[in-house]
């Protein structure tokens, strides 16, 4: 609407060419691209550059599903001969988006990128329209929790290239949102592993996976990617069938944004712009029914059912609060002997199973892995997100026996954990304000943590490159301890000096020392 009250209709943002994706290159500059020069250009980047890293996965997903249409992957020397090129084939992208280029116009009248065509461009008197601070999880809007950006909800204004990076968060972390309003195809939103690399090219060309590596395979044979199904997202539908393609442009919501000519600062990225959105039709989209069969992404490592479970369905791995990263390390990139499996019930992501089993090119090792997720009460509440990378040899993703040492020092250093928690716990019991001390304990435990990532980490590489591994729990075993030993006795510390609490720090310590020598002596005698 302009200032004489005309109608103006938005000219167009198609996201195929128009400058929103932000990708950093080598020395450090960033750079916005449409999707067409970005693909093109993907080994000249390091990776894309977002201070959200939902943000980074949704965009992400959406380069693999292009690239996952345009390439068509169906055999290892497919895969193999997009790494030996370096570059993704220009001919093939230039084919999609003569085909395709259309579909993703944030803007357009009658084929909207990640909306429904048959919600009206702008806001009507009457509709129950919603802030654009609802697109993203990390800005306050209605009743969610503020986090590190405060305000008023209704104050906030996208640009396009914002509105866009908003969108593409739906797909893959929509959660519940309360009634009636349910999460995108994973559910709860999961732990997402994206393969990283040197450039962005690395990083897109190792996420391209073979069919029997993916998920979905409808029987009509028709996979309703976004740019190959009607612009329309009807209200709480189900989707019983769903591909690959689909679920990476899965419109777990039905939206219509409502731009405005209004030369405005966007206030999320700062940037100047014309067209602006501050409004949009917000509701719940697609869902999958209850009786569907359970959905595994490839970039999403599951907890499987024990037989003893009355539950039929996998569960995939989420961030939990207090729970360091790297506890889940074996779970999210090592395999498991048949032992091991019986008892953990962990299947890795998919797209490691192709790296371990197929010859694709790739031969950087350690390789770079970038872990991203959100906490919530798997309900209506967000707390944080996660974002950590780690580097995985190679040699380990077929290598049964590495995994199982890897996970029994995780577990190694988890009874420690316990050890001491406990033992703090009941000497706090005998204080006289022993509520006062439960959060030094839970600081202890942070701590104690903290330090064994660094170890932890070199654990792994000595797993990978020693000749012989029979030394490596003995030297994790003394890292582990000791860490422990000075976190307990830190928080020992802590506890107010009179003739009661120094005879308490005095058992404390000699009942730390005793049960951690004999967890040690456990776990090196059993390696």
């Amino acid at each position: 609407m302009s200032s004489n009250g005309t109608t103006v209709l938005p000219p167009s943002f198609n996201l195929w060419t128009e400058p929103w994706i932000p990708l950093e290159r080598a020395d450090g500059e960033v750079e916005r691209h449409g999707i067409e020069q970005t693909l093109l250009q993907a080994g000249t980047f390091t990776g894309i550059y977002h201070v959200s890293p939902l943000v980074v996965v949704g965009i992400h997903r959406l380069l693999v599903a292009v690239l996952q249409a345009s390439i068509h992957p169906r055999e290892p020397p497919d895969l193999k001969r997009v790494w030996q090129a370096r570059a993704f084939p220009a001919q093939a992208v230039a084919e999609f988006g003569k085909q395709f280029a259309a579909r993703f116009d944030l803007f357009s009248d009658s084929a909207p990128f990640l909306q429904s065509a048959d919600l009206p461009l702008q806001q009507q008197k009457g509709q129950d329209a919603k802030t654009i601070a609802y697109l993203m999880a990390e800005t306050p809007a209605g009743t969610e929790i503020t986090h590190f950006r405060h305000g008023s909800a209704d104050e906030q204004a996208f640009c396009p290239a914002c509105a866009a990076q908003g969108l593409v968060v739906i797909p893959c972390f929509a959660s519940s949102g309360g009634a009636g309003i349910k999460p995108s195809i994973n559910g709860v939103p999961p732990l997402y592993v994206l393969p990283g690399g040197g450039t962005l090219f690395e990083s897109l060309a190792a996420s391209l996976t073979l069919p029997y590596y993916r998920p979905g395979d409808p029987p009509s044979g028709y996979d309703l990617a976004w740019w190959a199904r009607p612009p329309l997202v009807q209200r709480s539908q189900e989707a019983v069938e769903v591909g690959y393609l689909h679920s990476l442009t899965f419109p777990a919501r039905r939206v219509r944004l409502h731009p405005e000519l209004l030369d405005m600062y966007c206030t999320r990225c700062g940037r100047r712009s014309l067209w602006g959105v501050r409004t949009m039709i917000f509701e719940m989209g697609e869902n999958r029914p209850k009786e569907a069969a359970p959905w595994q992404d490839p970039f999403v490592a599951y907890r499987l059912p024990s037989p003893k479970e009355l539950k039929t369905t996998p569960t995939p791995i989420r961030p939990q609060a207090g729970k360091a990263l790297w506890r889940e390390y074996a779970a999210l990139f090592l395999p498991q002997s048949q032992e091991a499996e019986k008892v953990n019930h962990i299947t890795r992501p998919r797209v490691l199973y192709q790296l371990a089993n197929e010859d694709t090119g790739i031969e950087t090792s350690p390789y770079p892995f970038r872990c991203i997720g959100l906490r919530t009460d798997n309900k209506a509440k967000i707390f944080e997100w996660i974002d950590a990378e780690f580097q995985v040899p190679l040699s380990l993703l077929d290598d049964p026996d590495a995994g199982d040492l890897v996970q029994e020092a995780i577990q190694f250093a988890t009874d420690c954990a316990r050890g001491i928690s406990r033992i703090f716990r009941e000497l706090s019991s005998r204080t006289k304000k022993a509520e006062r001390y439960s959060s030094v304990r839970q600081r202890m435990e942070y701590r104690y943590w903290g330090a064994l990532a660094q170890p932890f980490r070199q654990f792994v590489l000595d797993v990978a490159t020693a000749p012989e591994r029979q030394t490596l729990p003995q030297q994790w075993a003394d890292d582990v301890v000791n860490m422990a030993r000075e976190s307990f006795v830190q928080a020992l510390a802590e506890f107010r000096e009179d003739t009661s609490t120094l005879r308490l720090q005095a058992i404390g310590e000699d009942r730390c020392t005793k049960q951690l020598n004999l967890l040690r002596k456990e776990y090196v005698s059993h390696e």
